[in-house]
């Protein structure tokens, strides 16, 4: 362990110390790859800057595969600690709270195909998830329709999963979406608009109800707005 960390913190120096083409093409992949993966919370943050100074471009397949898995390691983290803060289990604190989204967005910039669970599992740490899914499109709606249907989801996922499917019913993406795509996200909203729902995924279920433009959905956000007990 202690050679690994010694090959990352040399691999910073020759980022800082080189030209920039002979450094990006020296840095030890593996070394950065094993530190994301498994070193502690310092190791892991210093490889991480590590990556963002090489560039996606230069990064290998080894790197780009350990930095996905990271990813979906983080995310499974957050969830536990998302289900047992609502069980009102006690939290031990996060050396490094802020990782997972500094890390998604480099899984982002990656642009690959792969890493879109990753991604999605990472919504709700900020803006790069919710960029990247998008620009994905259409490859993107399996996993963010599968985010939302299930209950062991948290709030934070469902919530930013329903903000990219609208994007992606009005068009933002690279393609428009197919009848059948749309017939499954007219599902997600009417599931997310009935039962108990946490306010704020009511509110993404009623914006992208309204951008479906479906008669069916449209009366139960007309019932929300009119009926005070229904709403409730």
């Amino acid at each position: 362990e202690l050679l690994l960390h010694l090959r990352v913190l040399l691999a910073l120096i020759v980022l800082v110390v080189c030209a920039p083409g002979t450094a990006k093409a020296q840095v030890d992949q593996a070394a950065l790859a094993h530190q994301i993966l498994s070193g502690k919370a310092d190791q892991r943050s210093r490889a991480l800057e590590a990556v963002r100074a090489l560039g996606v471009e230069r990064t290998g397949p080894e790197l780009r595969v350990a930095l996905i898995r990271a990813l979906e390691t983080e995310d499974q983290v957050q969830a536990q600690r998302y289900h047992a803060d609502l069980r009102g289990e006690a939290l031990e604190p996060q050396q490094d709270p802020e990782f997972i989204a500094k890390l998604s967005r480099v899984v982002a910039e990656l642009h690959d195909p792969q890493a879109i669970p990753a991604l999605v599992g990472a919504l709700g740490t900020g803006s790069p998830p919710i960029q990247a899914l998008v620009r994905f499109g259409d490859q993107a709606v399996p996993a963010l329709l599968a985010a939302v249907r299930t209950e062991e989801t948290t709030q934070y996922v469902v919530d930013d999963a329903l903000l990219v499917l609208r994007f992606l019913v009005q068009g933002v993406g690279p393609h428009p979406l197919s009848p059948a795509r749309l017939k499954d996200i007219h599902d997600v909203a009417e599931q997310r608009l009935s039962g108990q729902q946490y306010f704020t995924t009511v509110w993404r279920a009623i914006d992208l109800a309204v951008v479906l433009n479906d008669p069916d959905l449209r009366q139960m956000v007309e019932s929300l707005a009119s009926d005070r007990t229904q709403a409730i």
